[in-house]
Protein backbone atom coordinates (compact mmCIF):
# COMPACT_ATOMS: atom_id res chain seq x y z
CA UNK A 1 0.00 0.00 0.00
CA UNK A 2 1.22 3.53 -0.77
CA UNK A 3 2.81 5.01 2.42
CA UNK A 4 1.07 8.33 1.91
CA UNK A 5 -2.30 6.59 1.52
CA UNK A 6 -1.67 4.48 4.61
CA UNK A 7 -0.74 7.60 6.60
CA UNK A 8 -3.96 9.30 5.48
CA UNK A 9 -6.07 6.32 6.57
CA UNK A 10 -4.32 6.10 9.94
CA UNK A 11 -4.90 9.80 10.58
CA UNK A 12 -8.54 9.46 9.61
CA UNK A 13 -8.97 6.49 11.95
CA UNK A 14 -7.31 8.40 14.74
CA UNK A 15 -9.58 11.43 14.33
CA UNK A 16 -12.75 9.32 14.30
CA UNK A 17 -11.74 7.25 17.30
CA UNK A 18 -12.03 3.92 15.53
CA UNK A 19 -9.47 1.17 15.92
CA UNK A 20 -6.59 3.61 15.53
CA UNK A 21 -4.29 4.87 18.31
CA UNK A 22 -7.18 6.24 20.34
CA UNK A 23 -9.01 2.91 20.62
CA UNK A 24 -12.65 3.02 21.69
CA UNK A 25 -12.26 5.81 24.23
CA UNK A 26 -15.47 7.83 24.43
CA UNK A 27 -15.28 11.47 23.39
CA UNK A 28 -16.81 14.44 25.16
CA UNK A 29 -16.65 16.67 22.11
CA UNK A 30 -18.71 18.91 19.89
CA UNK A 31 -18.19 17.19 16.53
CA UNK A 32 -19.25 20.07 14.29
CA UNK A 33 -16.47 22.28 15.71
CA UNK A 34 -13.58 19.82 15.36
CA UNK A 35 -12.47 20.91 11.91
CA UNK A 36 -12.07 24.59 12.76
CA UNK A 37 -10.37 23.75 16.04
CA UNK A 38 -7.92 21.44 14.28
CA UNK A 39 -6.94 24.28 11.95
CA UNK A 40 -6.32 26.54 14.94
CA UNK A 41 -4.08 24.02 16.66
CA UNK A 42 -2.16 23.27 13.48
CA UNK A 43 -1.55 26.99 12.99
CA UNK A 44 -0.22 27.20 16.54
CA UNK A 45 2.00 24.14 16.09
CA UNK A 46 3.33 25.15 12.67
CA UNK A 47 7.11 25.48 12.30
CA UNK A 48 6.76 29.17 11.50
CA UNK A 49 4.89 29.80 14.76
CA UNK A 50 7.35 27.75 16.81
CA UNK A 51 10.21 29.70 15.23
CA UNK A 52 8.59 32.98 16.23
CA UNK A 53 7.75 32.10 19.83
CA UNK A 54 7.22 35.55 21.30
CA UNK A 55 4.81 36.75 18.60
CA UNK A 56 3.02 33.41 18.53
CA UNK A 57 2.29 33.35 22.26
CA UNK A 58 0.71 36.78 22.23
CA UNK A 59 -1.45 35.93 19.19
CA UNK A 60 -2.72 32.70 20.79
CA UNK A 61 -3.45 33.89 24.29
CA UNK A 62 -4.28 37.42 23.16
CA UNK A 63 -2.87 38.99 26.33
CA UNK A 64 0.43 39.07 28.20
CA UNK A 65 4.01 37.96 27.77
CA UNK A 66 5.39 34.38 27.72
CA UNK A 67 5.50 32.72 31.11
CA UNK A 68 8.40 30.41 30.18
CA UNK A 69 10.14 28.85 27.20
CA UNK A 70 8.34 25.83 25.80
CA UNK A 71 4.95 26.89 27.11
CA UNK A 72 2.10 28.78 25.47
CA UNK A 73 1.01 30.11 28.88
CA UNK A 74 1.38 33.87 29.35
CA UNK A 75 1.26 36.35 32.19
CA UNK A 76 -0.31 39.76 32.74
CA UNK A 77 1.27 41.18 35.88
CA UNK A 78 0.76 38.59 38.61
CA UNK A 79 -1.96 36.70 36.69
CA UNK A 80 -1.14 33.72 34.44
CA UNK A 81 -3.25 32.76 31.41
CA UNK A 82 -3.23 29.06 30.45
CA UNK A 83 -4.65 28.18 27.01
CA UNK A 84 -7.06 25.28 26.48
CA UNK A 85 -7.47 25.29 22.71
CA UNK A 86 -8.84 22.94 20.07
CA UNK A 87 -9.67 19.22 20.28
CA UNK A 88 -8.28 17.71 23.47
CA UNK A 89 -6.49 14.38 23.73
CA UNK A 90 -4.68 12.57 26.49
CA UNK A 91 -1.04 12.85 25.39
CA UNK A 92 0.91 15.50 23.53
CA UNK A 93 0.09 15.73 19.83
CA UNK A 94 1.01 18.24 17.12
CA UNK A 95 -2.58 18.18 15.86
CA UNK A 96 -4.40 18.48 19.18
CA UNK A 97 -4.13 20.19 22.54
CA UNK A 98 -3.43 17.63 25.26
CA UNK A 99 -4.36 17.19 28.90
CA UNK A 100 -0.71 16.51 29.69
CA UNK A 101 0.20 19.90 28.23
CA UNK A 102 -2.45 21.70 30.28
CA UNK A 103 -1.32 19.94 33.47
CA UNK A 104 2.28 20.91 32.70
CA UNK A 105 1.30 24.57 32.28
CA UNK A 106 -0.69 24.55 35.53
CA UNK A 107 2.29 23.11 37.40
CA UNK A 108 4.50 25.78 35.84
CA UNK A 109 2.12 28.43 37.15
CA UNK A 110 2.17 26.90 40.62
CA UNK A 111 5.98 26.93 40.70
CA UNK A 112 6.33 30.55 39.56
CA UNK A 113 6.79 32.54 42.82
CA UNK A 114 5.13 35.84 41.89
CA UNK A 115 2.05 34.43 40.12
CA UNK A 116 -1.00 34.93 42.34
CA UNK A 117 -3.93 33.88 40.11
CA UNK A 118 -4.60 31.99 36.88
CA UNK A 119 -7.17 32.16 34.09
CA UNK A 120 -7.96 29.17 31.87
CA UNK A 121 -8.51 30.57 28.36
CA UNK A 122 -11.15 28.13 27.06
CA UNK A 123 -11.60 27.82 23.28
CA UNK A 124 -12.28 24.14 22.69
CA UNK A 125 -15.03 21.84 21.39
CA UNK A 126 -13.93 19.19 23.93
CA UNK A 127 -12.08 15.95 23.47
CA UNK A 128 -11.34 12.49 24.80
CA UNK A 129 -12.68 11.25 28.13
CA UNK A 130 -9.44 9.34 28.68
CA UNK A 131 -7.19 11.23 31.14
CA UNK A 132 -9.39 14.37 31.23
CA UNK A 133 -9.78 14.00 35.01
CA UNK A 134 -6.06 14.75 35.46
CA UNK A 135 -6.73 18.41 34.68
CA UNK A 136 -9.47 19.06 37.30
CA UNK A 137 -7.26 17.28 39.83
CA UNK A 138 -4.37 19.63 39.04
CA UNK A 139 -6.70 22.64 39.20
CA UNK A 140 -7.85 21.55 42.67
CA UNK A 141 -4.23 21.43 43.85
CA UNK A 142 -3.49 24.84 42.36
CA UNK A 143 -6.58 26.37 44.00
CA UNK A 144 -4.99 25.69 47.38
CA UNK A 145 -2.42 28.35 46.42
CA UNK A 146 -4.37 30.84 44.32
CA UNK A 147 -7.70 31.58 42.58
CA UNK A 148 -8.30 29.73 39.31
CA UNK A 149 -10.87 31.23 36.92
CA UNK A 150 -12.05 29.89 33.55
CA UNK A 151 -12.90 32.33 30.75
CA UNK A 152 -15.08 30.60 28.17
CA UNK A 153 -15.15 31.71 24.54
CA UNK A 154 -16.07 28.28 23.20
CA UNK A 155 -16.23 25.78 26.03
CA UNK A 156 -17.90 22.47 25.26
CA UNK A 157 -17.90 18.87 26.45
CA UNK A 158 -14.53 17.89 27.95
CA UNK A 159 -13.58 21.57 27.89
CA UNK A 160 -16.51 22.37 30.17
CA UNK A 161 -15.54 19.40 32.37
CA UNK A 162 -12.18 21.13 32.89
CA UNK A 163 -13.70 24.60 33.36
CA UNK A 164 -16.13 23.32 35.99
CA UNK A 165 -13.18 22.72 38.33
CA UNK A 166 -12.37 26.45 38.40
CA UNK A 167 -13.47 28.71 41.22
CA UNK A 168 -15.52 30.76 38.75
CA UNK A 169 -16.56 30.29 35.11
CA UNK A 170 -16.91 33.55 33.18
CA UNK A 171 -18.30 33.42 29.64
CA UNK A 172 -17.60 36.04 27.00
CA UNK A 173 -20.71 37.79 25.67
CA UNK A 174 -20.51 35.82 22.42
CA UNK A 175 -19.40 32.59 24.06
CA UNK A 176 -20.93 29.13 23.65
CA UNK A 177 -20.97 26.75 26.61
CA UNK A 178 -22.26 23.25 27.28
CA UNK A 179 -22.50 19.98 25.34
CA UNK A 180 -22.41 17.96 28.54
CA UNK A 181 -22.22 14.30 27.54
CA UNK A 182 -20.15 11.72 25.65
CA UNK A 183 -20.20 9.81 22.38
CA UNK A 184 -18.44 7.07 20.46
CA UNK A 185 -18.20 7.10 16.70
CA UNK A 186 -17.13 3.78 15.27
CA UNK A 187 -16.36 3.65 11.57
CA UNK A 188 -15.90 0.28 9.91
CA UNK A 189 -13.00 0.81 7.50
CA UNK A 190 -12.44 -2.71 6.20
CA UNK A 191 -14.38 -2.06 3.02
CA UNK A 192 -12.20 0.92 2.14
CA UNK A 193 -9.03 -0.97 3.02
CA UNK A 194 -10.09 -3.89 0.82
CA UNK A 195 -10.75 -1.60 -2.14
CA UNK A 196 -7.33 -0.06 -1.66
CA UNK A 197 -5.76 -3.51 -1.95
CA UNK A 198 -5.46 -4.47 1.70
CA UNK A 199 -6.03 -8.10 2.69
CA UNK A 200 -7.60 -8.00 6.16
CA UNK A 201 -7.03 -11.21 8.13
CA UNK A 202 -8.33 -11.52 11.67
CA UNK A 203 -8.33 -14.53 13.99
CA UNK A 204 -10.09 -14.34 17.36
CA UNK A 205 -8.95 -16.64 20.14
CA UNK A 206 -11.45 -19.19 21.41
CA UNK A 207 -10.84 -18.00 24.95
CA UNK A 208 -12.04 -14.48 24.07
CA UNK A 209 -15.06 -14.71 21.75
CA UNK A 210 -16.15 -11.21 22.79
CA UNK A 211 -12.84 -9.71 21.68
CA UNK A 212 -14.46 -8.14 18.69
CA UNK A 213 -18.21 -8.04 18.77
CA UNK A 214 -20.00 -7.11 15.61
CA UNK A 215 -21.08 -3.48 15.79
CA UNK A 216 -24.26 -4.51 14.00
CA UNK A 217 -25.18 -7.01 16.69
CA UNK A 218 -27.10 -6.14 19.84
CA UNK A 219 -24.13 -7.22 21.93
CA UNK A 220 -21.70 -5.04 19.96
CA UNK A 221 -23.98 -2.01 20.18
CA UNK A 222 -24.46 -2.62 23.91
CA UNK A 223 -20.69 -2.66 24.40
CA UNK A 224 -20.29 0.73 22.74
CA UNK A 225 -23.33 2.12 24.56
CA UNK A 226 -21.91 1.03 27.92
CA UNK A 227 -18.60 2.75 27.18
CA UNK A 228 -20.32 5.98 26.08
CA UNK A 229 -22.69 5.93 29.08
CA UNK A 230 -19.79 5.45 31.46
CA UNK A 231 -17.97 8.42 29.95
CA UNK A 232 -21.06 10.61 30.25
CA UNK A 233 -21.62 9.56 33.87
CA UNK A 234 -18.00 10.36 34.75
CA UNK A 235 -18.56 13.78 33.15
CA UNK A 236 -21.72 14.41 35.18
CA UNK A 237 -20.14 13.29 38.45
CA UNK A 238 -17.19 15.56 37.76
CA UNK A 239 -19.53 18.55 37.39
CA UNK A 240 -21.41 17.54 40.54
CA UNK A 241 -18.17 17.51 42.53
CA UNK A 242 -16.72 20.65 40.96
CA UNK A 243 -19.80 22.87 40.93
CA UNK A 244 -21.35 21.64 44.18
CA UNK A 245 -24.72 20.75 42.63
CA UNK A 246 -26.79 17.57 42.36
CA UNK A 247 -26.85 15.05 39.54
CA UNK A 248 -30.53 15.83 39.01
CA UNK A 249 -29.72 19.53 38.56
CA UNK A 250 -27.14 18.67 35.87
CA UNK A 251 -29.62 16.51 33.98
CA UNK A 252 -32.40 19.10 34.29
CA UNK A 253 -30.52 22.34 33.60
CA UNK A 254 -27.34 21.54 31.70
CA UNK A 255 -29.02 20.54 28.43
CA UNK A 256 -28.10 16.84 28.15
CA UNK A 257 -25.74 17.58 25.27
CA UNK A 258 -27.06 20.96 24.10
CA UNK A 259 -24.85 24.03 23.70
CA UNK A 260 -26.01 27.40 25.07
CA UNK A 261 -25.23 31.03 24.43
CA UNK A 262 -23.62 32.95 27.29
CA UNK A 263 -26.85 34.49 28.60
CA UNK A 264 -28.73 31.17 28.61
CA UNK A 265 -25.75 29.39 30.16
CA UNK A 266 -25.77 31.97 32.95
CA UNK A 267 -29.50 31.51 33.52
CA UNK A 268 -29.11 27.73 33.70
CA UNK A 269 -26.15 27.92 36.08
CA UNK A 270 -23.45 26.62 33.73
CA UNK A 271 -21.46 29.85 34.18
CA UNK A 272 -21.18 32.35 37.02
CA UNK A 273 -20.79 35.59 35.07
CA UNK A 274 -20.71 37.08 31.58
CA UNK A 275 -17.73 39.36 31.04
CA UNK A 276 -14.63 39.94 28.91
CA UNK A 277 -11.16 38.64 29.64
CA UNK A 278 -10.15 42.19 30.59
CA UNK A 279 -12.92 42.27 33.19
CA UNK A 280 -11.67 39.00 34.68
CA UNK A 281 -8.11 40.34 34.85
CA UNK A 282 -9.37 43.50 36.57
CA UNK A 283 -11.37 41.47 39.09
CA UNK A 284 -8.37 39.33 39.99
CA UNK A 285 -6.19 42.44 40.29
CA UNK A 286 -8.78 43.96 42.63
CA UNK A 287 -8.78 40.83 44.77
CA UNK A 288 -5.00 41.08 45.09
CA UNK A 289 -5.19 44.72 46.15
CA UNK A 290 -7.78 43.85 48.78
CA UNK A 291 -5.50 41.11 50.15
CA UNK A 292 -8.09 38.34 49.95
CA UNK A 293 -6.35 36.11 47.42
CA UNK A 294 -5.19 33.57 49.97
CA UNK A 295 -8.67 33.09 51.44
CA UNK A 296 -10.36 32.89 48.02
CA UNK A 297 -7.88 30.39 46.59
CA UNK A 298 -8.91 27.68 49.06
CA UNK A 299 -12.67 28.23 48.79
CA UNK A 300 -14.59 25.52 46.91
CA UNK A 301 -16.99 26.86 44.29
CA UNK A 302 -20.55 26.78 45.62
CA UNK A 303 -19.59 25.68 49.13
CA UNK A 304 -18.90 27.39 52.43
CA UNK A 305 -16.49 26.31 55.13
CA UNK A 306 -17.59 26.15 58.73
CA UNK A 307 -15.80 28.64 60.95
CA UNK A 308 -14.19 27.35 64.13
CA UNK A 309 -12.98 29.17 67.25
CA UNK A 310 -9.35 28.53 68.22
CA UNK A 311 -8.47 29.10 71.87
CA UNK A 312 -5.12 30.47 73.02
CA UNK A 313 -4.23 27.16 74.67
CA UNK A 314 -4.98 25.29 71.41
CA UNK A 315 -2.89 27.76 69.46
CA UNK A 316 0.04 27.29 71.84
CA UNK A 317 -0.24 23.51 71.70
CA UNK A 318 -0.82 23.12 67.95
CA UNK A 319 1.26 26.00 66.59
CA UNK A 320 4.11 26.84 69.01
CA UNK A 321 6.26 28.29 66.22
CA UNK A 322 3.47 30.64 65.23
CA UNK A 323 2.97 31.74 68.85
CA UNK A 324 6.70 32.45 69.20
CA UNK A 325 6.74 34.44 65.97
CA UNK A 326 3.68 36.45 67.04
CA UNK A 327 5.24 37.18 70.41
CA UNK A 328 8.49 38.34 68.82
CA UNK A 329 6.61 40.51 66.39
CA UNK A 330 4.46 41.93 69.19
CA UNK A 331 7.52 42.72 71.32
CA UNK A 332 9.16 44.55 68.42
CA UNK A 333 6.01 46.56 67.77
CA UNK A 334 5.67 47.43 71.48
CA UNK A 335 9.30 48.58 71.67
CA UNK A 336 8.84 50.80 68.63
CA UNK A 337 5.62 52.23 70.08
CA UNK A 338 7.40 53.10 73.37
CA UNK A 339 10.23 54.80 71.46
CA UNK A 340 7.71 56.84 69.53
CA UNK A 341 5.92 57.82 72.79
CA UNK A 342 9.10 59.04 74.50
CA UNK A 343 10.23 60.99 71.44
CA UNK A 344 6.80 62.60 71.19
CA UNK A 345 6.93 63.78 74.83
CA UNK A 346 10.41 65.20 74.34
CA UNK A 347 9.30 67.08 71.21
CA UNK A 348 6.44 68.77 73.11
CA UNK A 349 8.80 69.77 75.96
CA UNK A 350 11.51 71.15 73.67
CA UNK A 351 12.25 74.85 74.25
CA UNK A 352 10.27 75.05 77.49
CA UNK A 353 12.62 75.27 80.45
CA UNK A 354 11.75 74.44 84.04
CA UNK A 355 9.69 71.27 83.43
CA UNK A 356 12.35 68.60 83.74
CA UNK A 357 10.72 66.79 86.65
CA UNK A 358 7.31 66.75 84.98
CA UNK A 359 8.75 65.41 81.71
CA UNK A 360 10.67 62.74 83.63
CA UNK A 361 7.49 61.66 85.40
CA UNK A 362 5.48 61.50 82.16
CA UNK A 363 8.12 59.40 80.42
CA UNK A 364 8.41 57.01 83.37
CA UNK A 365 4.69 56.23 83.80
CA UNK A 366 4.67 54.19 80.56
CA UNK A 367 1.16 55.22 79.57
CA UNK A 368 0.97 58.98 78.98
CA UNK A 369 0.69 59.61 75.26
CA UNK A 370 2.49 62.55 73.62
CA UNK A 371 -0.82 64.38 73.30
CA UNK A 372 -1.63 63.89 77.00
CA UNK A 373 1.89 64.97 77.94
CA UNK A 374 1.54 68.11 75.83
CA UNK A 375 -1.58 69.13 77.79
CA UNK A 376 0.21 68.78 81.15
CA UNK A 377 3.39 70.53 79.97
CA UNK A 378 1.42 73.44 78.55
CA UNK A 379 -0.56 73.72 81.78
CA UNK A 380 2.68 73.86 83.79
CA UNK A 381 4.12 76.47 81.43
CA UNK A 382 0.96 78.54 81.77
CA UNK A 383 1.18 78.40 85.56
CA UNK A 384 4.85 79.44 85.46
CA UNK A 385 4.06 82.38 83.21
CA UNK A 386 1.26 83.43 85.54
CA UNK A 387 3.76 83.51 88.42
CA UNK A 388 6.15 85.63 86.36
CA UNK A 389 3.40 88.07 85.46
CA UNK A 390 2.39 88.37 89.09
CA UNK A 391 6.00 89.20 90.05
CA UNK A 392 6.26 91.87 87.39
CA UNK A 393 3.01 93.41 88.55
CA UNK A 394 4.45 93.60 92.07
CA UNK A 395 7.56 95.35 90.70
CA UNK A 396 5.35 97.85 88.90
CA UNK A 397 3.51 98.60 92.14
CA UNK A 398 6.79 99.06 94.06
CA UNK A 399 8.14 101.47 91.47
CA UNK A 400 4.97 103.53 91.19
CA UNK A 401 5.50 107.29 91.87
CA UNK A 402 9.32 107.15 91.79
CA UNK A 403 11.09 109.62 89.44
CA UNK A 404 14.72 109.77 88.37
CA UNK A 405 17.07 111.90 86.33
CA UNK A 406 18.60 110.32 83.30
CA UNK A 407 22.37 110.23 83.80
CA UNK A 408 23.05 110.09 80.09
CA UNK A 409 20.35 112.58 79.30
CA UNK A 410 18.68 113.10 76.01
CA UNK A 411 20.41 114.85 73.21
CA UNK A 412 20.54 118.56 73.87
CA UNK A 413 20.30 118.36 77.68
CA UNK A 414 18.91 116.43 80.64
CA UNK A 415 15.27 115.34 80.78
CA UNK A 416 13.27 113.78 83.64
CA UNK A 417 11.15 110.66 83.09
CA UNK A 418 8.73 108.97 85.54
CA UNK A 419 10.10 105.84 87.16
CA UNK A 420 7.35 103.67 85.67
CA UNK A 421 7.20 101.22 82.81
CA UNK A 422 5.87 103.92 80.51
CA UNK A 423 8.50 106.37 81.70
CA UNK A 424 11.35 103.96 81.17
CA UNK A 425 10.04 103.13 77.71
CA UNK A 426 9.87 106.83 76.84
CA UNK A 427 13.38 107.32 78.28
CA UNK A 428 14.74 104.50 76.04
CA UNK A 429 13.04 105.91 72.97
CA UNK A 430 14.52 109.37 73.64
CA UNK A 431 18.06 108.24 74.41
CA UNK A 432 20.36 106.88 71.65
CA UNK A 433 22.87 105.78 74.28
CA UNK A 434 20.30 103.50 75.92
CA UNK A 435 19.29 102.12 72.52
CA UNK A 436 22.91 101.10 71.93
CA UNK A 437 23.07 99.41 75.33
CA UNK A 438 19.64 97.73 75.31
CA UNK A 439 18.33 96.18 72.05
CA UNK A 440 14.67 96.79 72.92
CA UNK A 441 12.60 99.08 75.10
CA UNK A 442 11.22 96.04 76.93
CA UNK A 443 14.69 94.85 77.94
CA UNK A 444 15.46 98.28 79.41
CA UNK A 445 12.11 98.41 81.21
CA UNK A 446 12.76 94.97 82.73
CA UNK A 447 16.24 96.05 83.93
CA UNK A 448 14.90 99.18 85.55
CA UNK A 449 12.19 97.20 87.28
CA UNK A 450 14.79 94.96 88.87
CA UNK A 451 16.84 97.94 89.98
CA UNK A 452 13.79 99.65 91.45
CA UNK A 453 12.93 96.49 93.37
Amino acid sequence: MNPATLSLIQGFLQQLGSRGPQGLSPWAVREDAIAASLQTVRAIRSPQSIGEAATNVVSINRRGSPLANGSFATRVGNVAIVPVIGPLVSRFSWQYWSYDEIVRDLRLVGSTPDIEAVILDMDTPGGMVDNVDSVPAEIARLREKMPVYAHANFCCSAGYWIASAAEKIVASKTGLVGSVGALIRYVEMEGILTRLGANVVEVIAEQSPNKRLSRDSDEGKAELQAIADDGAELFIQGIVANRGITREAVLENYGQGLVFTAGEALRRGLVDEVASLEDVLAELAGRRENSILAASATAKAGTEKESTMLTLDQLKAEHPDLVSALRAEGAAEAAQAERDRLLGIEEHAAGLAGHDELVKKLKADGKSSPAEAAVQILAAEKAKNADRLKGLEQLDQAAAGVTSTLSGGAEGGQQKFPQTAEGWKAEWEATPKLQQEFPTAESYVATMKRKAA
